[in-house]
């Protein structure tokens, strides 16, 4: 089993993009695909801005071997009318 999970964003936006994996297994052929969702903001008080777009880890079953996972994002324009600057990630590495 692997968990991955994402740093909240850096901006100041009130707007969070959505953030998936695809991940798949080199060794045997398994692949999918996890969306890391966004932690509930809590309403009923004041939002700090290091509280916003914070994702929620997803752990999923790809067996043994060496797993290859992309980070990809949402593609919308932000409401806010800022542009986000994202770098997607890349990564290869065993699970025994």
């Amino acid at each position: 089993m692997v968990t991955f999970a994402a740093e909240r964003s850096a901006t100041n936006s009130t707007y969070c993009v959505a953030v998936s994996v695809n991940w798949r297994n080199l060794t045997t052929g398994v692949a999918g695909t996890t969306a890391l969702r966004l932690v509930e903001t809590d309403h009923s008080r004041p939002t700090a801005p290091e509280d916003r777009c914070r994702y929620a880890p997803a752990t999923v079953v790809t067996g043994s071997g060496t797993i290859a996972a992309v980070a990809d994002v949402g593609a919308y324009p932000p409401v806010d009318g800022y542009q986000i600057l994202v770098n997607p990630g890349l990564a290869t590495f065993p699970v025994p």
